[in-house]
């Protein structure tokens, strides 16, 4: 008969061995080896050309970015990014990881939301990509390890840094609450994963704090992948939509103490309007020096709050705001209106011709310009063949001397030559150009545009004399405008405009032959 010193001994053993497993589990998980390998393998960089934007003299102007994501279909080839990294892109192309060729595979968006800065994207193709896992943000504790891949400052793909969970639900400028780590996230990692030691998916790179005088903290912040995974299925849904009560740029928050100046309930927070909204549906309802405390029974404690609580309804909603005006409790009733506003494309310019780009000859011009006996490019037009093709015009300065505006020719760009349909001829003429343009576009078939690039090694020494620096070729596909002509009512900017010149030095793209 075993006695019960033994029985004790036994049981004691049981138990401290029963304690040690997890102790074991967790010196085993921290031992284990983390695969870095398959996070960087499931990550892209996501490159974007901006919609056109046009400077102070006419001339197009492409924006490039950068930013991150990761693939999250692999049957359906679609990659996790932020809203801003694509927003208002014209083009997009993704690169997986150490891609070796000069363009990345196209991508077009299936939807996005810039309220929740989430955004769906789909390659042409994805082959060789692995799928990310995802894990679940609501296990997150703080002081877990984690691991951040991204492209930083848009020029070091495939990066990763390590870093732990320092807050799970931190409330800045968005209306999601973000996890806050210390792993390093700079300009361009937005978009990237945020991966756990499992190598699972837990948030996605979103933004970083700095300080007043615009230096990084070392704080980063990343969209939970719970939030995520929820928003990501109502964008395969349809667009995004919110309700919006019109006010999002009238609102100060009040403290409990400032409130309480207002005759706000003890202990309660507040936000006021700071003026009457003159359109939207809280025109005539809202009015400016409003202190609202509840929004739907609910109280208010900041602005980023009541921006929640409104844009978490639906278009239509009734949203009941309890409001002090003048010393008095009222009840305000505000409809709520579609809050996402889909912005209009970029329109394209007229232009004459085939080719979308204004040229001139200067052979027979004095001076310098007598050197180049090739048309030269003074104009690209808005999504025009040459637009689309990168081409660039010849860009001035204008310099202030005294009370004097002197025009500074800083490059010059000329076309002199065309590579069509296996042959290549020597330009000479504009004629010739727009004649081998028209005989392409009737055939339907691109031309390799010859590009030379003249200008100065210090381009304001305008006694140094303009040299060839380099030349360049260019794929166009000959193309007629689909845009209205120009009106008597359409001006040019006068180069001598004082107003356009900045400080003492203005820059323009293009030359209008003045």
């Amino acid at each position: 008969m075993v006695n019960k010193t033994t029985v004790a001994w036994r049981i004691t053993v049981l138990l401290s061995l029963v304690a040690a497993i997890p102790a074991v589990l967790y010196w085993q998980d921290s031992r284990r080896q983390v695969d870095t390998e398959a996070m960087l393998n499931v990550s892209v960089s996501v490159k974007t050309l901006s919609h056109v934007r046009v400077d102070a003299v006419g001339d197009s102007v492409w924006s490039p970015s950068a930013g991150s994501g990761f693939l999250i279909s692999s049957r359906d080839c679609e990659v996790l990014t932020n809203h801003h990294v694509i927003a208002n892109a014209a083009h997009i192309e993704i690169y997986p990881r150490q891609w070796a060729e000069n363009k990345g595979i196209p991508a077009t968006l299936v939807n996005s939301n810039p309220r929740s800065d989430i955004a769906v994207l789909r390659m042409s193709e994805c082959s060789g990509i692995p799928e990310a896992r995802m894990g679940n943000s609501e296990r997150l504790r703080p002081g877990d390890e984690v691991f951040a891949v991204g492209n930083p400052l848009g020029t070091n793909p495939d990066s990763i840094s390590q870093g732990i969970v320092s807050h799970t639900e931190r409330l800045t400028s968005g209306l999601i609450p973000y996890l806050q780590t210390d792993a390093s996230i700079s300009h361009g990692s937005s978009g990237g994963a945020l991966f756990n030691r499992q190598g699972e998916v837990i948030g996605i790179n979103t933004a970083i704090a700095s300080t007043r005088n615009g230096s990084i903290a070392g704080i980063g912040y990343a969209l939970p992948i719970n939030q995520v995974k929820h928003e990501t299925s109502k964008l395969h849904d349809g667009p995004p939509t919110w309700g919006d009560a019109g006010i999002e740029d009238l609102l100060t928050g009040l403290t409990e103490r400032e409130a309480a100046f207002f005759g706000v309930p003890e202990g309660r927070a507040a936000i006021i309007v700071t003026d009457s909204p003159e359109q939207g549906p809280s025109k005539g309802k809202l009015f400016a020096k409003d202190v609202v405390y509840e929004i739907d029974d609910v109280s208010i404690t900041s602005v980023n709050q009541a921006q929640r609580l409104i844009s978490g309804q639906d278009p239509g909603h009734e949203a009941k705001f309890r409001v002090i005006r003048s010393g008095q409790h009222i009840d305000v009733d505000v409809t709520l209106v579609e809050g996402c506003q889909t912005q209009a494309s970029p329109e394209a310019d007229y232009y004459a011709g085939h080719l979308g780009m204004t040229a001139e000859m200067w052979s027979d011009m004095e001076e310098w310009k007598n050197t180049f006996d090739s048309p030269v490019i003074t104009k690209i037009h808005s999504l025009g063949p040459a637009h689309l093709a990168f081409v660039t015009s010849s860009q001035k300065t204008l310099v202030r001397n005294g009370p004097l505006v002197v025009p500074i020719q800083l490059t010059v760009n000329t076309v002199t030559g065309i590579a069509y349909d296996g042959d290549y001829y020597t330009i000479k003429s504009i004629d010739a150009l727009e004649q081998l343009a028209a005989e392409a576009f009737a055939a339907n078939f691109p031309i390799l545009l010859e590009i030379e690039f003249w200008g100065r090694d210090n381009p304001l020494n305008i006694d140094e004399p303009i040299r060839r620096l380099r030349t360049s070729f260019h794929t166009v596909m000959p193309a007629l405008t689909s845009a209205e002509a120009p009106t008597a009512e359409d001006t040019d900017i006068e180069l001598d405009d004082p107003e356009s010149v900045i400080g003492d030095v203005a820059y323009f793209h293009g030359d209008r032959g003045r």
